[in-house]
């Protein structure tokens, strides 16, 4: 049983990336020359009003499982937290696969 919708699961997930990859994209262009400058305008002052603004860091962190080789990236904290979270995670899995 599990086979069969793993199998299902599968196909599925093939036939939704050939489905995407076929779906037609496009890039609008601007056709009124009047709407394109007011664009380049709102979009000057609003870097503009970034520039003025104090920069932000952002910090974050994760784990890359590659079979039992953990990959960590990020700041010290974040990565040791999504580290953290990585063990529970798979110690929460193989508590289920030994209970099943």
């Amino acid at each position: 049983m599990l086979a069969l919708l793993s199998l299902i699961i599968i196909l599925l997930g093939i036939y939704l990336i050939i489905s995407g990859l076929r779906e037609p994209f496009w890039i609008e262009e601007w056709e009124d020359e009047e709407e394109d400058e007011r664009e380049y305008e709102r979009r000057r002052i609003s870097e503009r009003r970034k520039s003025d603004e104090p920069k932000r860091e952002v910090k974050g962190g994760g784990v890359v499982l590659i079979g039992p080789i953990p990959i960590v990236f990020g700041d010290s904290k974040y990565a040791f937290l999504s580290l953290l979270l990585a063990i529970i995670l798979m110690l929460l899995s193989i508590a289920v696969i030994l209970i099943s």
